[in-house]
């Protein structure tokens, strides 16, 4: 026994202290707390407004937030992946040009697909809503989906600039200000889900009011609306092949809601958007943090070592391996622990969203694993490939739900996810492995 768990140390113990010399686990810890705070404040107020919300109403709010996702990949035209490829490739001078035009351009085509949104409203809120969704709703919902695109991109820059602190903090204050407004609006004004869109573009608004001020201070001194417009074709061409990419991550994500709504009823709708938000707090807890301390830090690597290459990836996949073994045990371990706690929070009517947050927990360690084998990827800017390699998981999502969904409902859906992202996870190794050779 003491053999193995030596053997165990001295695995973990020189990648620890690598990252460790690198900033990596204090950054992550960082963000992970700033993340905890932030969903912390969520999760807190959030059985009490359930006792305001009835399932039912939970799963339109749930829709919206799905349409969220789908008009964000949409306007946002790949810019910022284009960005999260180009950047570290680029010196200070190329970056700043790079970063003021991508948001002139996002802004002078963003803006009138918003305003065609609002035009087409009815029909969008008869064939997607199911007429639940009061113009409103819309209106706040479309405000907050043109704001995310500046909220999100001065969010990439402070993590690309390793300010993890200033983040955190940023973060922290707008979660706070966005729980007061939902609070009031709920228990005093009695708006329902509306008080919660409502309060989301607010935080939006405040959020791409600092963008805008930390952008114009940073990398708009020498920037052209000219040449902004003249490369436009160049950037939407380069971001173009995204968008797919980003659809087919929505539908391994969200598409659940609309078969569930589709097959079976909004209120287990409802249920599921509550099982899924365990998989919201690992996004924001792993995912993002991950993406904040990690990936500078391995991207860097690459940049400063290209001679290294294998020797630099053959570390990653360790790190990777160890952190999906310790993501699983510590799921696995706490999730009686949950089944113990969440009951005496929130309504009975939610109970029922226990069953599934294992399931749906699982299928995020395999995504944090795809995180891990694209790293090196996207380094190599095999752009098509990561554009591409969510269709076949998202297509095979969509054929699970089809059929799993009428026979078992929830589960069925919960299944379908998890299948879906163990295979993505899959694609993303191998086509790792091969460029590797």
């Amino acid at each position: 026994m003491n053999k193995t768990w030596q053997r165990v140390y001295s695995l973990i113990a020189p990648l620890a202290s690598l990252l460790i010399k690198a900033r990596v686990l204090s950054d992550f810890i960082i963000y992970s707390l700033g993340a905890l705070l932030t969903r912390g404040i969520s999760f807190i107020i959030l059985p009490f407004i359930m006792h305001k919300i009835p399932p039912a109403e939970y799963g339109t709010l749930s829709l919206l937030t799905s349409f969220f996702t789908i008009v964000t990949a949409i306007i946002g035209l790949g810019l910022r992946q284009v960005l999260s490829i180009e950047y570290f490739h680029t010196n200070k001078e190329e970056r700043s040009a790079l970063i003021s035009e991508i948001v002139l351009i996002y802004s002078f085509i963003a803006a009138p697909l918003i305003m065609l949104l609002w035009y087409m409203r009815a029909f969008v809120m008869r064939i997607l809503f199911f007429n639940t969704v009061t113009n409103l709703q819309f209106m706040a919902i479309l405000i907050t989906s043109f704001l995310f695109f500046y909220a999100e991109l001065l969010y990439q820059l402070m993590q690309y600039n390793r300010a993890a602190k200033k983040l955190a903090l940023l973060q922290c204050g707008i979660a706070v200000l966005i729980a007061s407004c939902s609070l009031t609006s709920v228990f005093y004004l009695n708006r329902g889900i509306t008080g919660l869109i409502i309060a989301q573009a607010i935080g939006a608004i405040i959020v791409a009011f600092f963008a805008a001020l930390y952008l114009l201070h940073n990398f708009f001194e020498h920037s052209s609306i000219k040449k902004s417009v003249q490369k436009t074709i160049y950037y939407v061409w380069y971001g173009l092949p995204f968008i797919p990419g980003i659809m087919a991550s929505w539908i391994l994500s969200s598409a659940d809601r609309w078969a569930l709504g589709y097959y079976a009823s909004m209120r287990d709708v409802g249920i599921y958007a509550v099982a899924d938000l365990s998989c919201q707090l690992f996004y924001a807890l792993v995912l993002q943090a991950w993406a904040g301390s990690y990936l500078p830090y391995i991207m860097e690597r690459y940049q400063q070592h290209p001679t290294a290459l294998p020797t630099i990836e053959y570390e990653n996949k360790r790190i990777m391996w160890i952190t999906m073994i310790g993501m699983c045990i510590t799921i696995t371990l706490g999730y009686p622990v949950a089944q113990l706690i969440i009951p005496k929070l929130v309504p009975i009517s939610y109970i029922e969203s226990l069953r599934y947050i294992w399931i749906l927990l699982m299928g995020q360690v395999f995504l944090l694993g795809s995180y891990f084998a694209s790293a090196f990827i996207q380094y190599k800017k095999r752009t098509y490939f990561l554009a591409i390699a969510l269709f076949i998981p998202a297509l095979i999502n969509i054929i699970l739900n089809i059929c799993l969904t009428p026979l078992w409902g929830i589960m069925g859906c919960s299944f379908a996810t998890l299948i879906s992202y163990v295979i993505y996870f899959m694609i993303t190794y191998l086509y790792n492995k091969s460029l590797i050779r």
